[in-house]
This record gives structure tokens, sequence and C-alpha cells, in this order.
């Protein structure tokens, strides 16, 4: 099993990597790892708000960047009770909270979600995406990292948590990179079992631009 030190070094990491892009770029798609505004777009509306109705629910974005997704439900008149970002860079954080300064449904907090024990739920639905695409240099220490922080982030919800991955089904015009790590659906699936079984496994959208699953864990 991937140690303490082990997840909280894969975080500094993290940390270090973004605060770097944001001192390079400022609030801009690509600090994030975005490849464009019109996939996170699509990802956030065509795969991941198609399936599942946030009106009046509270929500627990980890990995929140600079609460873009907060934006894209504003913009589609998503009426949410409260919006919970959590992300692991400061600066995102900073950013973040300027930004919705004036909506008091909307809090931002540093926080990683490889370190935090908590005892409830703090949001109806959970989201998680695009947190474990990063190569650790092992497969076992991937899924085992993976499978980590899905069991701490399902305890933060109180009704489902939706995490996406990159797949192993490989879309066939686009080179595999070997800085990032692909999951097996068959495998995440089976793991998300143990958690609940109450799951959706979403693997029928586009590519963007690599081919990607979703996982919707219900409890």
């Amino acid at each position: 099993m991937t140690s303490t030190e082990e997840i909280k070094t894969v975080g500094e990491n993290a940390r270090k990597r973004y605060g770097k892009r944001y001192d390079e770029l400022g609030r801009n798609i690509r600090t994030l790892g975005w490849g464009s505004q019109e996939q996170q777009i699509y990802r956030f509306g065509e795969t991941l708000s198609a399936e599942i109705d946030l009106q009046d629910q509270t929500i627990l974005d980890i990995g929140c960047g600079f609460g873009d997704y907060c934006v894209f439900l504003s913009q589609r008149d998503i009426d949410f009770s409260q919006y919970v970002g959590w992300d692991i860079t400061p600066s995102f954080v900073s950013e973040a909270t300027h930004r919705f300064a004036d909506d008091s449904r909307c809090q931002f907090e540093c926080c990683d979600i490889g370190t935090v024990e908590l005892a409830n739920p703090v949001a109806d639905f959970g989201i998680m995406l695009g947190l474990m695409n990063w190569n650790l240099g092992s497969t076992e220490k991937n899924y085992d990292y993976s499978e980590q922080l899905i069991d701490r982030a399902f305890r933060c919800v109180g009704k489902c948590l939706v995490v996406d991955f990159l797949s192993t089904q490989l879309t066939p015009d686009y080179p595999k990179e070997d800085f990032v790590f692909y999951h097996s659906p068959a495998r995440m699936l089976e793991y998300a079992f143990s958690l609940t079984s109450n799951v959706v496994l979403k693997h029928n959208y586009a590519p963007i631009p690599q081919t990607e699953f979703m996982l919707f864990m219900y409890k």
C-alpha cells in the first residue's frame, strides 16, 4: 500500500508543479492542464452534468482549480445550494476565493484529499476530475494511490462521488503519453463495487482528446 508519506510527496509535487504554472501563466486554462476551454466545458456538460442533477444540492469539488465548474453551473442556471472547492495549490484557492467573493454559497479551502480525515460528509455530491492522471512510475502504485484517494473522497460525500480517468482503451489516432497514467475501466469498476453496489460507468463520450471514462458512485 502507498504510504502516507508517499501520498504527501505526490501532493507536494503537484503543488509545486501547478504553482509554477500559475507563476508563469496566471489564471489560464493551461495552468490547470486542460487542453482548451471547449474541452473543459464538454467534460463538465456532456459527460458530468448530463448524468447528475445538482439543483438545490451541496457540491464538493476536489481539485477545484479556479472554480470553473462553479462558473459552468451558474451560467446554466443550475441553482445549487452550496459549493465547496478544495485544492492543494494556495494560489488557485486565492484566485477562486477572489473570483466568487460576492457569492455566499461558495467557499474555497486549501485541502489535500490524500491526507484529509473526516468523520462526516462535506456535501451531497463530490466531483474529482483529473486528479489521477499523473504517472507515478509504477502501475500498482498508481492504482493503489487512486483507490486510496477515491476511498477518502467517497467518505466526504452523502449521495454520490464522480471521478474521471484516462482509459486504457486508447484513442487510435492519439499517441500514448508516458507522463500520464491510463486506468483500466474494468479494474476501476471492480474497485468501485467494493465501496457501493450502486455504480454507473460512463465510457461512451467522445475523446477529449484522449479516451476517458467516468465513474458515478452512489450511496
